[in-house]
C-alpha cells in the first residue's frame, strides 16, 4: 500500500512511515488532523492508540478514524446466514459484548482482528478528553446499489464505524 501511495503522489510534504502505530515518536501538539483508515480493529489496546493521537494533537485538533462495525466484527465468521437456496437471510450477531480477539478470513486466511463495542471506541475517546463531533455508519447511496445490485444487501447492517472527534 505504501509502494502505490509513493507512486500516486510526488508531494514533498508527504512522509510515509511504515511501523506499528504504537511505536511512532513525533513531538506534542504537532498535528491539526490524525486520519485513519480501517486499521483500529488490528490493533489490541485502541486505548493507548488516543492517547497516542490526542499527545500528537495541536488544541482543537481533529481525530478522524473509520473501523469495521462491531456489528461487522462479532464474529469470527464475517458472513451471513443463508437459506438452502443460497438467499441472504439476516447478518448474524454473536458475543457482541465479548471484546477479544476474533480469527477471521478476509483476503487470506488467519487474519486476527479486536473486536470492541460502540460504547468502548466512545468511552475510550471520551475517556482520553476527546470531544465528540459526529458519529456515522455509512451505507450504499442509491447510486451505488443501482451501479451494484449486490450492494443493496449492504445496507441491511453496516459495515463501517465513522467517528470524529476534537481536542
Amino acid at each position: 500500500m505504501l509502494e502505490t501511495a509513493r507512486e500516486k503522489t510526488d508531494d514533498p510534504l508527504i512522509t510515509y512511515i511504515k511501523m506499528p502505530i504504537e511505536d511512532i515518536n513525533f513531538s506534542d501538539a504537532q498535528f491539526d488532523v490524525v486520519i485513519s483508515s480501517l486499521a483500529f480493529h488490528y490493533i489490541k489496546s485502541f486505548d493507548t492508540i488516543c492517547e497516542i493521537v490526542y499527545q500528537y494533537l495541536k488544541p482543537g485538533g481533529s481525530f478522524i478514524f473509520s473501523v469495521e462495525h462491531p456489528i461487522f466484527t462479532s464474529r469470527d465468521e464475517q458472513d451471513w446466514y443463508y437459506d438452502d437456496q443460497g438467499n441472504r437471510l439476516h447478518w448474524p450477531v454473536d458475543n457482541y459484548q465479548s471484546e477479544e480477539v476474533r480469527n477471521t478470513t478476509f483476503l487470506t486466511e488467519n487474519v486476527i482482528k479486536y473486536h470492541r463495542t460502540i460504547s468502548t471506541y466512545i468511552n475510550d475517546l471520551i475517556h482520553i478528553g476527546f470531544k465528540i463531533k459526529a458519529v456515522k455508519e455509512p451505507m450504499a447511496t442509491e447510486e451505488m446499489v443501482r451501479n451494484d445490485p449486490g450492494m443493496k444487501d449492504e445496507n441491511r447492517r453496516p459495515m463501517f464505524l465513522i467517528i470524529s472527534v476534537e481536542k
